[in-house]
């Protein structure tokens, strides 16, 4: 939304269009949900002690890398979004008309967003405050994988 947001005050222009904020709403958001929900649980969380009524749902560790994820996003898409010549995309060719390389560059824009929302499916999958190792157990839900090749191929 802060992309749309910023492209609609300084460009008055939104560079994702309605049908691709639907794309992300229904498609990725709710393969997202449905291949996490599906991640076998680990034997090491019967190490954990049992949450207290009155603890947070979401730690620290969840909004660290919340906020972090969020401001990789941001800074990449705005860069991209307002310094399109340091990824390729020039105004200047001739041969092209504007409209044209402007949806060119607003397509590689969102198809940015969507693999780094994909990307962040693989992060969201540890949760813990020393699990850094993303890719342990990756290949044991093969659900999760084929959600991710789907969502990937569309």
């Amino acid at each position: 939304m802060f992309i749309v947001f910023i492209g609609g005050v300084v460009l008055s222009d939104s560079p994702f269009t309605s049908v691709q904020m639907l794309w992300v709403n229904l498609i990725m958001d709710t393969f997202a949900a449905l291949a996490l929900a599906t991640e076998p649980p680990q034997i090491s969380l019967l190490d954990d002690k049992p949450y207290s009524r009155n603890d947070r749902i979401v730690t620290a560790v969840m909004w660290r890398n919340i906020l972090g994820h969020a401001a990789f996003q941001i800074i990449i898409l705005v860069l991209m979004l307002f310094v399109p010549s340091i990824f390729g995309i020039s105004y200047d060719d001739t041969t092209q008309t504007t409209d044209d390389i402007e949806v060119w560059h607003y397509t590689q824009v969102f198809n940015t967003f969507v693999f780094m929302q994909i990307f962040n499916e693989i992060n969201a999958r540890k949760l813990g405050a020393h699990e850094y190792n993303v890719f342990e157990g990756f290949f044991n839900n093969w659900l999760f994988l084929g959600i991710l090749i789907f969502t990937s191929g569309m």
